[in-house]
């Protein structure tokens, strides 16, 4: 199966984010799984997230492990300006689906674990109590996902900022100083 679509959006009266993630099967059909995740999910992915980043940066290029964190930020600019520039980030999430292989009601997710590997986009498997599903991310998507979670996550009022590692250096994006 091929990763379609996510989507990540705050429910006020769940107090969670519900995150639909839809997968293209081989015989065309589009499956989705639906499942929670709340403010501790959130607060013990990120770090996660970030973390698999800088460590794709060092074993794709073990010269550049020194500023993995400055090269994560840029990439994740760069890839996130991409998707908006294809529009990618305004098209709507998709109803045509077939099947809900884990059920219509989203599961409530308790663990991610995310699995990285030397010239290969990271994979996160999400563990509900009863069930899980992996994501094969491209590092388009990687970075798409976390622009999807941090704007799903400024509507909550969780008190949480999911920044890049050099978010001082983001502040001055756009900035000119002359030395």
């Amino acid at each position: 199966m091929v990763l379609q679509q996510i989507q990540a959006k705050y429910w006020r009266n769940e107090d969670r984010v519900l995150l639909r993630v839809s997968f293209k099967h081989e015989d065309g059909s589009l499956q989705e799984i639906r499942s929670w995740i709340t403010r501790h999910m959130v607060k013990s992915l990120w770090p996660s997230i970030i973390h698999a980043l800088e460590t794709q940066v060092a074993l794709d290029n073990p010269s550049a492990a020194h500023a993995s964190s400055e090269i994560v930020s840029m990439e994740h600019r760069s890839k996130v300006s991409e998707i908006r520039s294809r529009g990618e980030f305004d098209a709507p999430f998709s109803p045509d689906v077939d099947s809900y292989p884990l059920g219509e009601q989203p599961i409530l997710l308790v663990q991610a674990h995310i699995n990285i590997a030397s010239n290969r986009g990271p994979r996160i498997k999400f563990v509900s109590a009863n069930s899980s599903f992996e994501v094969g991310f491209t590092p388009d998507m990687l970075h798409g996902f976390c622009s999807v979670l941090q704007e799903a996550v400024k509507t909550t009022g969780w008190d949480i900022a999911l920044q890049m590692p050099d978010a001082f250096e983001a502040d001055w994006e756009g900035q000119r100083v002359l030395n």
